[in-house]
């Protein structure tokens, strides 16, 4: 099985600011990769995709040969895919604070297993899976298959209605435009071919199930003890086990809630205090461009300590294009009127080459010294680079204090340029 990994890149919400800019929402990650992996956003060329980079609103994502992904969206649902796959992250949309969204995704071809995180769970009707011959609504449910163009085997693996396991029953309906089926058995599937009406729910027997679930990974870590006599591998590969009860819980299955679990951890570490962003991760942005706007307090820092009662206020403002991979230029400024009086234009600069920890010291000028002011991208709210924040030292060596060094930290948010 491909497991979690622990991924460092912020997973993106929809918030009014970070929509309104140019650049994709990064609205997962590849929390972990086998192999080829490739991606393509809108407007933007392929760029290969390794364990720890973000997934975009849009994004065509193949595997190869020998490829495997699992990609966690910021609600927590997660996707696994196969050899030979493809699937297009068609829409995602996630509140936080009400766990109110929308997921969309097609599979296009390959094998597949997805487990549903925050959106679904509230709202079953606000997540969809497509396929090319047909469309899988959930109820808050893990599910698998094989999709080729003109046909899927789509599998419930649970929890039914029936398990004793503490779950919420969960359930599908997989549909299209000749009829629509419900499965709420784990184990059970359907068929789908193009232009027919999705069959009855049938039973997978064993060379199915694990022919579907070796393709994603899914394979048991080892033998249960309820299971491992009867050689039931049908049962652990599927997680029919746990579904039924916990007395008998598949291997597999309980690989799934361990998923689950280190997603929940992965995803509550997402809304915590701003990290210091990468210059890798910046770049990974594929296009667009925002600005940074914001004010804060700046205070007497003579002698390299800044004191504590503010002095008057700083106004900043940062231009970043991503698709130029630049930061500063245009309307990009940093101001310190009142005592200070500094007022300085942030010149161009570029990130293509930068490595490391995404901050640098910027080249500003204007009236006024601001030797030692530095600027890292931060990677907050669930935004990579969602904010910038500045630590200024100025002093106005026209002013009526020109031996006082003036500063102290704003933060400001992405937005529009």
């Amino acid at each position: 099985m491909i497991r979690m990994l622990a991924a460092v890149l912020l997973l993106a919400p929809l918030t009014a600011a970070a929509a309104s800019v140019a650049a994709p929402l990064n609205i997962g990650v590849a929390s972990a990769v086998r192999g080829a992996v490739r991606a393509v956003a809108p407007g933007a060329a392929g760029r290969v995709v390794e364990t720890g980079q973000p997934v975009y609103s849009h994004d065509k994502v193949t595997t190869g040969p020998e490829g495997k992904l699992q990609i966690l969206l910021l609600d927590q649902t997660s996707f696994t895919m196969g050899a030979n796959s493809e699937m297009e992250l068609d829409e995602f949309v996630f509140d936080p604070a009400t766990n109110a969204g929308k997921v969309s995704a097609k599979i296009v071809k390959g094998a597949f297993r997805f487990v549903t995180g925050k959106v679904a769970r509230r709202d079953p009707a606000s997540m969809q899976v497509k396929t090319p011959v047909g469309t899988i609504g959930i109820r808050g449910t893990m599910t698998a298959g094989s999709v080729s163009a003109d046909e899927a085997t789509i599998v419930l693996l649970g929890p039914g209605p029936e398990n004793n396991a503490d779950e919420k029953s969960g359930g599908i309906t997989v549909m299209n435009d000749q009829g629509s089926v419900d499965v709420d058995k784990d184990g059970w599937g359907v068929s789908v071919k193009r232009g027919e009406a999705p069959s009855k729910p049938f039973e997978l027997g064993p060379s199915q199930l694990e022919g579907i679930l070796s393709g994603v990974g899914s394979a048991p870590k080892g033998e249960s003890k309820d299971d491992a006599a009867a050689g039931d591998s049908t049962d652990k590969t599927s997680g029919q086990g746990t579904a039924k009860g916990k007395d008998n819980a598949g291997d597999a299955f309980e690989a799934l809630d361990a998923e689950q679990e280190d997603a929940s951890r992965f995803a509550s570490q997402q809304f915590g205090a701003p990290t210091t962003a990468t210059w890798d991760q910046v770049r990974g942005i594929p296009g667009g461009a925002g600005e940074y706007k914001g004010s804060g307090s700046y205070y007497n820092c003579t002698g390299g300590t800044c004191g504590t009662a503010p002095l008057g206020t700083t106004a900043f403002a940062l231009h970043i294009d991503f698709g130029a991979k630049t930061v500063g230029g245009g309307s990009s400024y940093v101001q310190l009127p009142g005592a200070s009086g500094a007022d300085g234009t942030i010149q161009l600069s570029s990130y293509a080459g930068l490595t490391g920890d995404a901050k640098y010291t910027p080249s500003i000028t204007g009236t006024g010294d601001f030797t030692g002011t530095t600027i890292k991208l931060l990677n907050t709210g669930g935004v990579t680079a969602g904010a910038a924040s500045i630590d200024v030292r100025a002093v106005n060596t026209f002013g009526t204090n020109p031996s006082t060094t003036f500063g102290g930290p704003v933060t400001a948010p992405l937005g529009n340029p």
